[in-house]
């Protein structure tokens, strides 16, 4: 112990305990859209704009380097990544499997609070007719489910494509097919959580998802046709 009475286990758990604090918040920078892809992330700037130490910061840099999020570039800092439609496709084939389980596994906690909320949720983004009320919209539908995820290691998982969904739900949602697509299916996510029914929930979610990663694919075989960049992420 010393001479304040901080044990260095103390002092340990305080320093993962700042690393998840920081990689947390740039996390919600990433799906806030406050950071893009291709913006740099400096180590020396973020703790000093965070107030904190430098080693924290190294920590929570390297995990989302580790989650594929950003990329190291020499001499010192990263770049926030640019998804390309391989990397799109290989988190959606992760998201096609572990979606539907966790979608699925929220009807046994579910409520009659909840059930509210989603009729609440599920009208909004029926009654989304423009790009940016539609992204608002699905955007509170998912936090909806993603925060009652009771398995912490799933959900975590999940949580580590936040740019990537963006990414999708960017590109998507400015068709009107693809508006109509995601009032459809969030439609049957709700009608399949209210009637508590595992083996829908499990369905309609691998629907979704598929159906979302097929509009995307258009989406980008068009603009690659047509040599245009894919639009940034929005939040």
């Amino acid at each position: 112990m010393d001479d304040k009475g901080v044990t260095p286990m103390t002092q340990r758990n305080m320093t993962i305990s700042l690393v998840q604090s920081v990689y947390n918040e740039l996390l919600s920078d990433l799906a806030a859209n406050r950071r893009q892809a291709g913006d740099r992330l400096v180590e020396a700037v973020i703790a000093r704009q965070r107030e904190v130490s430098r080693t924290p910061v190294r920590e929570a840099l390297g995990r989302l380097e580790n989650d594929g999020l950003i990329e190291s570039v020499p001499p010192n800092g990263y770049v926030i990544i640019t998804p390309t439609i391989e990397d799109i496709r290989e988190i959606f084939a992760i998201r096609r499997a572990l979606e539907p389980l966790a979608f699925s596994g929220l009807i046994e906690v579910a409520s009659a609070n909840d059930d509210t909320e989603l009729r609440s949720l599920l009208s909004n983004v029926q009654a989304a007719h423009t790009p940016e009320d539609a992204a608002t919209a699905n955007i509170f539908f998912r936090n909806f489910w993603m925060s009652r995820i009771q398995n912490r290691r799933l959900k975590e998982t999940l949580s580590r494509f936040h740019m990537q969904v963006h990414l999708v739900r960017a590109a998507t949602l400015k068709l009107s097919s693809g508006r109509e697509t995601a009032r459809i299916g969030a439609g049957k996510l709700a009608e399949s959580y209210w009637a508590r029914d595992t083996d829908a929930a499990q369905d309609a979610m691998t629907q979704f998802v598929d159906a979302a990663l097929a509009t995307f694919e258009a989406v980008a075989a068009e603009k690659e046709m047509a040599q245009e960049p894919l639009p940034k992420l929005t939040g």
